[in-house]
């Protein structure tokens, strides 16, 4: 459950600051990368320290602790929306993770 939980939190929030998180990455196409095993798999190994990260993948590492600990107080809108996406999706298509 912890993973699946990384996971979403990979996507959409990735930066801190004082009151929200970064929103740079608000527009990343999250159907582009839960539908592209190469793309999912990227994310998910970085997020599970299997493999390496991405720039985005770094930040999101670094703040996806808080994120997960203060459950998305610091998330805009659009990022509460697809941590939700990426949670129905994981626990639909990939329970395993």
């Amino acid at each position: 459950m912890l993973k699946f939980l990384v996971l979403a939190a990979c996507l959409v929030a990735l930066v801190s600051s004082a009151s929200k998180y970064t929103s740079k990455y608000d527009n990343i196409d999250l159907d582009e990368i839960l539908n592209n095993q190469r793309l999912y798999k990227k994310y998910f190994d970085c997020l599970t320290n299997k493999g390496k990260c991405t720039p985005d993948g770094k930040e999101l590492k670094e703040s996806l602790p808080d994120a997960l600990k203060t459950n998305c107080a610091k998330c805009t809108k659009k990022q509460e929306e697809g941590s939700d996406k990426i949670l129905r999706f994981v626990i639909k298509n990939k329970p395993q993770d």
